[in-house]
């Protein structure tokens, strides 16, 4: 078993390194560049990704891990860190890929073996044709080839971390598989609370007859399986534009926004994942309905997990940390804590939905935190030194406000959301 395990990283550090030469050489003719559709290829991919890795101090090696027979049956993969440390996999979310965590590899590599992936489907990953028809198929798609890419990856147990949908489906994976878990980690994930009753008459309830037009059209897409990434792909030249104003709009407003060079690189990078041939992206209506409501509400899920869980979320995120808080409170009625981060809420201010892009060194500290008992005390210690930690929320005394105090930059934060 260990002689087939190293010949599986030998060659996967070949390809590896093949792979390296390409992404720094791809050059696309111009008479391709001037004739075709969009402006999006596998090869423009790896090499914007390999710009954004760049901006980083530690090396890394980027690889494509086979997880079926198919040619488009691979997982697409980022290894670095530091070998004798815990692993931590890193999941992103919907309509990203790995290169969204480029800000936290310098700040965790040091303590953690990392290992960033993109979902079969989605990113540079391969992208085969997607068939699934329901929510369990469309998850088993994505669980299934994550724990074919463990064993190729010949790891037993480690610390997962999921992004948004990513975090849903990270949850998946821990309910499926517990004994490859040793914690999980939730970041702004997606799917946690249950649909509110009448909440599609509700907003139309007071709507404009325009207001509701667009929503009955949004649903409709939805529902049909219209993706961000279709949409994009049917622009054509004019999808890099699109994704310029977003980048621009969604990625320079909190925390620590891009430079002008990050922001660059990073708008090729989400150009070029998020134009690529349609697969995974497909399994959006079958795992959430319009609003992004769960079909299959983690709060429902969650009472079946075995393995520590710790949630981390932005200040600002629309996805609204509170239910999460609710759903720690009912599980600790069910089980003590298995470790002091387990069941824990944390809150990163002046961050949003992708706060470890937003605030980079306040995430980092919030994961190093949460994997306290796996690092080791010493080892703990070291890593969060001279970095503010992030809070954790709770319910106050009014059941109906949500409160969090920080001490960040020796000032105190309070956090009050909306109900």
């Amino acid at each position: 078993m260990k002689v087939s395990r190293v010949k599986c990283n030998i060659r996967l550090l070949m390809e590896s390194l093949k792979r390296d030469a390409e992404s720094r050489t791809v050059e696309i003719p111009w008479w391709i560049r001037f004739t075709r559709w969009r402006q999006q290829s596998l090869k423009e991919g790896r090499a914007s990704e390999s710009q954004l890795l760049e901006l980083n101090r530690q090396s890394l090696q980027q690889v494509d891990v086979p997880v079926g027979d198919g040619k488009q049956e691979f997982i697409h993969t980022v290894l670095g860190g530091t070998s004798n440390q815990p692993p931590l996999v890193m999941a992103p979310g919907y309509a990203a890929g790995l290169g969204f965590y480029w800000r936290n590899v310098d700040g965790l590599s040091p303590h953690f073996q990392l290992l960033a992936f993109d979902w079969l489907g989605t990113g540079l990953s391969g992208r085969p044709a997607f068939v699934a028809q329901g929510r369990q198929a469309s998850e088993d798609f994505f669980v299934e080839s994550l724990n074919n890419w463990r064993i190729k990856m010949g790891l037993d147990k480690f610390l997962l971390m999921g992004h948004s949908l990513g975090g849903y489906l990270s949850a998946c994976y821990a309910l499926k598989y517990p004994q490859h878990v040793s914690h999980l980690l939730l970041v702004c994930p997606a799917g946690v609370p249950e649909a509110p009753e009448n909440w599609q008459s509700n907003i139309m309830q007071n709507a404009t007859n325009t207001r509701k037009t667009l929503f009955k059209t949004f649903v409709w897409a939805w529902e049909k399986g219209v993706t961000p990434g279709s949409v994009i792909r049917t622009l054509g030249p004019l999808g890099p534009r699109l994704i310029d104003g977003y980048v621009s709009n969604r990625f320079r407003q909190h925390g620590q926004p891009l430079n002008d060079n990050e922001y660059n690189i990073f708008k090729r990078y989400f150009y070029q994942i998020i134009a690529a041939p349609g697969s995974g992206e497909y399994a959006l209506r079958h795992l959430l309905a319009p609003g992004a409501w769960a079909h299959a509400p983690l709060e429902h899920r969650l009472h079946e997990l075995t393995v520590p869980v710790t949630f981390i979320y932005g200040e600002e995120d629309w996805m609204q940390p509170k239910h999460a808080v609710k759903l720690c409170e009912r599980l600790k009625e069910e089980r003590s804590p298995k470790v002091e981060s387990d069941l824990k809420v944390e809150i990163i201010p002046n961050a949003g939905h992708f706060v470890f892009l937003e605030q980079p060194q306040l995430f980092d500290r919030a994961v190093l935190d949460a994997c306290a008992s796996h690092l080791g005390e010493a080892e703990h210690q070291k890593a969060s030194s001279g970095i503010p930690g992030a809070v954790e929320m709770s319910r106050s005394d009014d059941s109906s406000e949500w409160s969090f105090k920080a001490d960040v930059d020796q000032a105190s934060s309070e956090y009050a959301p909306a109900s």
